[in-house]
């Protein structure tokens, strides 16, 4: 595929269905994804169509989600939250519960309550800016649009604490490109996965990035 410019900037409300959409598609094959919502995968993808709108929606809420688009159409997303509001408040639990029930059968909404449970004790308490989901159409990977997300994540905060999970052991290496490093590395569900943090950096200070990876 020809590479083609793509231009990135907040998402409104009106993108965050295609947004919730895009990160169903991108992230179907994630190994604990296939744990939590089923092993085949047009159902898997249709459960995660019910369970993505309600975290877009909140990120949107909470934090900053920004979206890169090729000539208007949505080819990647970022979702960032700020310092304090990592962990949804007991309001915005009750707003998202009837769409994280809705996502999946009983045995599966268990299995999602450990997965989310799990991350979110590992949370650290360092003030940090929590990443995703940063995620890429299918047909746009390898195309730069990752690095880009991730780049202008970095550069919000004034320097604070970044902070991110994956279940997938091909993103570690892509993150660690950015400066982060693994904290944790829980089995949920045994399924591996990776918690990692980028530290703050002083004001003078430049991250080291490799932005010629190509995400």
């Amino acid at each position: 595929m020809d590479r083609k410019p793509f231009a990135i900037h907040s998402l409104g409300k009106s993108d965050l269905r295609e947004a919730a959409k895009l990160c169903a598609a991108a992230m179907n094959d994630n190994p604990i994804h296939i744990k939590v919502f089923g092993a085949p995968p047009e159902l898997r993808l249709r459960r995660l169509g019910r369970f993505f709108p309600s975290l877009i929606r909140y990120v949107h809420r909470k934090g900053q989600l920004h979206g890169a688009f090729v000539e208007g159409t949505l080819v990647g997303v970022m979702g960032m939250l700020p310092p304090k509001h990592c962990k949804p408040s007991l309001t915005d639990l009750l707003k998202m519960m009837p769409a994280l029930l809705n996502s999946n059968n009983p045995a599966g909404t268990v299995r999602l309550a450990i997965w989310l449970g799990t991350w979110a004790r590992l949370d650290p308490p360092t003030p940090h800016w929590h990443l995703g989901p940063l995620a890429t159409a299918p047909a746009w990977q390898h195309q730069g649009i990752g690095s880009q997300l991730m780049e202008l994540a970095l550069k919000t905060g004034s320097g604070d604490a970044h902070y991110l999970e994956t279940d997938k052991l091909s993103n570690v290496g892509f993150y660690e490109r950015f400066g982060f490093s693994v904290l944790a590395q829980p089995s949920i569900l045994a399924t591996p996965s990776w918690v990692m943090m980028k530290p703050a950096f002083t004001h003078g200070e430049t991250p080291e990035i490799n932005a010629a990876y190509q995400a």
